[in-house]
């Protein structure tokens, strides 16, 4: 929203902001859903394991590793 020139600020938004409507199929809605309880038994696993050390969580960005994976693919 701070770029000046409308058309290039337009540009960017149509490849980052039309993509969050595009329809999956079933074998990647599976992929997905599989990524998501793996990073949630893992959060899991390492509390219960290193429950005394100090760690950061994934509570809130549960999503942020199937979407990185999901980019990742992509490239």
């Amino acid at each position: 929203m701070h770029i000046a020139d409308k058309a290039q600020c337009h540009f960017i938004r149509g490849l980052f902001e039309l993509e969050q409507y595009k329809t999956l199929d079933n074998q990647e809605r599976i992929k997905l859903l599989d990524r998501l309880l793996w990073t949630d038994e893992f959060a899991t696993f390492i509390s219960n394991k290193f429950n005394t050390m100090k760690r950061f969580g994934l509570e809130g960005v549960e999503s942020f590793i199937p979407g990185l994976k999901s980019a990742i693919d992509e490239l």
